[in-house]
């Protein structure tokens, strides 16, 4: 349902990446009237220049059959209508609206020649959360078209919406392809998993900095000297997070504890290091998110400045499948130093604690099985970090005969961003047992603010099934990452 509370979020073309992450939560558009009007002068123009100058989706066919000249007013039926083709399970209405509101913002760039009278029911459909179905098998990563065709469709009421929809008029040729023309759903997609990765990047640095003081581990590693060294894009501001959890004096005070070793293993030295990439691609991955949705790629563009038809390959999305693909790698190297860390813990020479922080009989398990799970996760970022840029297809006869795979690499940082939560979960575990177990009075501050936001976990340390403990775990992470903000 939506949340009445959201403000209304402009759609002009100008939008980004968070107004994208509002709609899909709920917040209503408007696209403002000098918006439509921008699309109407394109409009005309487009229609005046297909007149005189071949254009590809309208005088012609599509793909293999670009060539191929087309007079009849049905071209733009039959090109929705055989595009809309998909396969696999639904995905959820948030990527839906998260993939119409990246649309309606690009078409408001008034790049594509569309009519405008298609703004004003896109907008509704979004405001009366009458959405289209949209399945997973869909894209090839040089535009979501299938999606975008039973969009179409949608609106035109040759499919059913999700909620009751008053259908709009059946479109022109000079609609069709103009909209199906985006790579909107991975873009909206895309939008999604930066912000929820950016959330889980705070919380890391909120998990690590327990893990951190529970450990007494030496703060010389977050030192701006140590930044200095590292010369790596990142570092500065993970250890900025750091320093400001660990000492409640500020960045510049002392520990507020003797470090137990001289120098820590790399889980403990190197977080600033290693989760600085992580930081860093999430921005590259967010600006480059930001630039697309509000860009026209439509093909054919239609040039206002210049009075010209632009027939051109802008929409090859090679620069978000790397931007993707190195996320996805950011994070998988982080996960060998979370089980790092996730092994000291349960290291009785480091906690001088029994193994496992176990309690009970001898011989008793404690958080054995969460270091199992965590492990499963680290199987499956390393999985979801196989670069999918690497990977093309060719489709359409040879006319599209390197079609990436930006659209695998979304689906991959979504699989990432999961398996992530709950290897962080299970640190989170190991951490907080060990801070009760020491009952160290953490001075006021904002770790002591995070361990208090974890009282919700339970306190029965005996062997037991841990999987609940891992689910609130998993919940608690978005509000410890809230105490950086």
């Amino acid at each position: 349902m939506r949340d009445q509370e959201h403000r209304p979020v402009t759609l002009d073309g100008s939008a980004e990446p968070a107004d994208v992450v509002a709609v899909a939560d709920g917040a209503p558009v408007h696209v403002p009237d000098d918006a439509v009007a921008a699309v109407h002068r394109t409009h005309v123009m487009s229609r005046r220049l297909s007149t005189r100058v071949p254009t590809y989706g309208r005088t012609t066919g599509v793909g293999a059959n670009k060539s191929v000249a087309v007079a009849d007013d049905d071209q733009g039926l039959r090109i929705l209508r055989s595009h809309a083709t998909e396969a696999g399970p639904r995905l959820p209405a948030r990527a839906v609206r998260a993939m119409l509101a990246v649309r309606l913002n690009q078409l408001c760039a008034a790049g594509s020649g569309i009519d405008p009278a298609v703004l004003r029911p896109l907008e509704r459909m979004l405001n009366d959360d009458a959405l289209p179905t949209v399945r997973t098998y869909v894209s090839v990563g040089t535009g979501d078209l299938g999606a975008l065709a039973g969009t179409a469709l949608t609106l035109m009421g040759e499919r059913p919406a999700t909620r009751p929809f008053a259908p709009m008029s059946p479109w022109g040729t000079d609609s069709a392809l103009p909209f199906i023309s985006s790579s909107a759903l991975t873009i909206g997609r895309t939008c999604l998993a930066a912000e929820t990765l950016g959330r889980l990047d705070r919380a890391a640095a909120v998990v690590y900095a327990l893990t951190f003081r529970g450990l007494d581990g030496n703060p010389s590693v977050l030192s701006p000297a140590a930044v200095r060294a590292a010369a790596s894009p990142g570092t500065d501001a993970v250890a900025e997070r750091a320093r400001l959890l660990l000492q409640p004096e500020g960045p510049g005070g002392p520990a507020a504890w003797q470090p137990a070793r001289i120098q820590d293993a790399f889980g403990l030295r190197t977080f600033a290091v290693s989760q600085g990439a992580v930081t860093h691609a999430l921005d590259t991955l967010t600006r480059q998110a930001a630039r697309l949705m509000a860009s026209a790629q439509e093909n054919p563009l239609f040039d206002v400045a210049g009075e010209a038809v632009v027939h051109h390959g802008g929409f090859q999305q090679v620069a978000l499948g790397l931007a993707l693909d190195a996320c996805n790698l950011a994070v998988a190297q982080t996960g060998p130093l979370v089980m790092s860390r996730i092994g000291m813990l349960d290291e009785p020479g480091l906690t001088g604690m029994r193994a496992f922080l176990a309690s009970g009989p001898e011989g008793a398990s404690g958080l054995m099985a969460a270091e199992a799970v965590a492990g499963a996760t680290l199987a499956e970022l390393r999985a979801a970090a196989q670069p999918a840029s690497l990977g093309s297809v060719t489709i359409s006869r040879g006319a599209e005969e390197d079609a990436s795979f930006a659209s695998q690499a979304i689906t991959q940082t979504e699989r990432a961003a999961a398996a992530y939560r709950t290897l962080l979960a299970c640190e989170l575990l190991g951490a907080v047992r060990l801070l009760r177990r020491r009952d160290l009075g953490l001075p006021a501050g904002l770790l002591r603010d995070a361990f208090d936001l974890t009282r919700t976990l339970p306190r029965d340390d005996t062997d037991r099934d841990l999987s609940a403990d891992i689910d609130i775990a998993e919940g608690l992470l978005d509000d410890l990452g809230q105490v950086l903000t």
